[in-house]
């Protein structure tokens, strides 16, 4: 099949107006191709493959006709609609249009990989981060670049590539006015770049000779958010690395032979990944079915420290206790019993830093760290993971950038965090970091604590629609799982005497023995009795230990 197969049938037709520059700005989610299409049109290695959330600008002379310049701005994850979408994702988003230049681009181009079937979810995702710079307007002065890649075979055409591709990417296609063009960024075809220019060209004289415009006001408001953060950035790194130096100074004479983790987080955020890179073990070893579907204990070294984890399954991330299975939170106390006594000496919170962070998240958090009961958060470090999805940008512009919900998680957690990429050859270190933050973490808990105000400060943030009940206060974190132990024994006693006394139904296949008044009422007092016993050995079993709120047989009624 010849080299201008490629092209669609909008190539046939006059020019429009002829253009000496031509700003445009590329759009799409992760892997879609952004990087080779922005290749391809200028002609060259301008932009490095990255997984940088910076935007990135280029220029060139394409055909000897025009002078392109292009804004290459990060992706969103394809299944993923806006609000989960990382906030400096979409703040950079807004930013392209005005690095594009002031009077604002000719064309928003919008990439979608054609190697994989576009689904209903995956259409919406395209559709809303899209209209994040302003509505239904965008449509106008857009094009879908169909990024055939690698994986077609010959030089198909892009109605064989539309065909392909399903219903939901013509929706798509349909809302720019039916502009397309299909760019094979795996070949070299002189034409394709051309004709691709020649469409955008169309699409300003269809709009008047007009660029996109966005709205002042969302422009000034995403790049003073941005200001803002990039501020408290600043602050940020100039304190923290002082402190740390600070705590290292401290307690550099209180290292610890062996370091117990207890691993928590939502369900594919990289739990077993990590406790692989702690470990320097293959990856997938700790989790060869993809999830942690069991608490699993392991152990190992890294650099001086013996090593135990014991990595717990996780929560949906935006489901509380009550979409959270049985199963998995008997897992969760189970693993708590997993480490070694006295406990784990730290309980490492795993956050991916490549998604949004909401309040939705931190409730979900909260409830299933209440299981640990309140004093968990003083045992507790979080630890960004998939810092590479993230490139060079630093694990403080993901904090500050996401707001009020993840700067509580850490103020409540004491501003404890490490970050780790999971892969390349700085694991070893972050491993060390990590290990070394947790015997400071563990040497602080073992010494007198002085209250500041920042507790009244966390206090207050948890008036702000984010609270949610906890355990009482003071439950030491081994206890607990005694006392839920406990707890379900008195229940199965309960049920015991609940079988024993109850009077048997006339409609029974067997029928009770004839028995007297005075019979009846002497083998309940016995059963009664017996029950009371086991009670009075269960409380002194736990050193008179009560569970908070649970009844107890010797106050029953039923048991009198």
């Amino acid at each position: 099949m010849s080299s201008e197969n490629i092209q669609d049938i909008e190539d046939e037709g006059p020019s429009g107006r002829n253009l000496r520059d031509i700003r445009m700005v590329i759009y799409g989610r992760k892997w879609s191709g952004k990087t080779f299409a922005a290749n391809t049109i200028l002609g060259g290695e301008t932009f490095r493959l990255s997984e940088s959330i910076e935007n990135r600008v280029g220029v060139a002379e394409v055909a000897g006709r025009w002078r392109v310049w292009l804004v290459l701005t990060p992706g969103w994850w394809k299944p993923f609609l806006p609000n989960e979408t990382m906030e400096l994702v979409k703040l950079k988003m807004i930013q392209g249009v005005a690095q594009s230049g002031p009077a604002g681009p000719h064309a928003l181009l919008l990439v979608i990989d054609t190697d994989t079937l576009m689904d209903e979810k995956s259409a919406r995702a395209a559709e809303q981060h899209m209209e994040l710079l302003g509505g239904e307007a965008v449509w106008r002065q857009a094009v879908v670049v169909l990024n055939a890649g690698i994986w077609h075979e010959g030089d198909p055409t892009a109605p064989e590539v539309m065909a392909q591709s399903g219903g939901f990417l013509g929706r798509i296609v349909r809302k720019c006015g039916g502009r397309h063009h299909l760019l094979n960024t795996d070949k070299t075809h002189p034409r394709q770049v051309v004709r691709l220019l020649e469409k955008v060209e169309r699409m300003v004289d269809d709009n008047g000779g007009e660029a996109f415009r966005i709205d002042a006001a969302l422009a000034l408001s995403a790049e003073t958010r941005l200001q803002e953060v990039m501020e408290k950035v600043a602050v940020r790194r100039a304190t923290v690395p002082a402190a740390r130096e600070l705590l290292r100074e401290m307690y550099r004479d209180h290292q610890l032979p062996e370091v117990r983790l207890l691993l928590m987080g939502w369900s594919l955020s990289g739990k077993s990944t990590l406790a692989d890179a702690i470990l320097s073990a293959p990856p997938g070893a700790g989790s060869p079915k993809g999830t942690t579907a069991v608490s699993t204990e392991r152990r190992g070294r890294a650099g001086r420290w013996a090593v135990q984890t014991v990595d717990t399954p996780g929560w949906w991330r935006f489901g509380s206790t009550e979409d959270t299975p049985e199963t998995v939170k008997q897992e969760i106390l189970k693993g708590v019993w997993l480490v070694a006594p006295p406990g784990p000496h730290a309980v490492v919170l795993v956050v991916c830093a490549c998604l949004a962070f909401t309040e939705a998240h931190l409730k979900a958090i909260r409830e299933h760290m209440a299981f640990l009961g309140p004093d968990v958060w003083r045992h507790t470090l979080v630890l960004f993971n998939w810092c590479d999805a993230i490139g060079d940008t630093a694990p403080e512009e993901f904090i500050e950038s996401e707001g009020r919900p993840l700067q509580w998680l850490l103020r409540r957690c004491g501003n404890r965090y490490h970050s780790m990429s999971s892969v390349g050859p700085d694991a070893a270190g972050e491993v060390a970091g990590l290990l070394e933050m947790v015997e400071w973490m563990a040497a602080g808990n073992s010494v007198l604590q002085v209250h500041t105000g920042e507790e009244e400060e966390v206090e207050e943030w948890e008036g702000e629609g984010v609270v949610i009940e906890t355990l009482p206060r003071g439950v030491p974190l081994m206890e607990l799982f005694s006392q839920v132990c406990r707890k379900r024994e008195i229940e199965f006693l309960e049920s015991i005497r609940r079988i024993l006394v109850r009077p048997r139904k006339a409609s029974s296949i067997a029928a009770p023995p004839i028995m007297s008044v005075e019979e009846m009422e002497s083998d309940e007092r016995k059963v009664s009795e017996w029950l009371k016993g086991c009670d009075q050995d269960l409380d002194d079993d736990m050193g008179g230990d009560k569970v908070p709120g649970a009844p107890t047989l010797s106050n029953n009624p039923m048991c009198a």
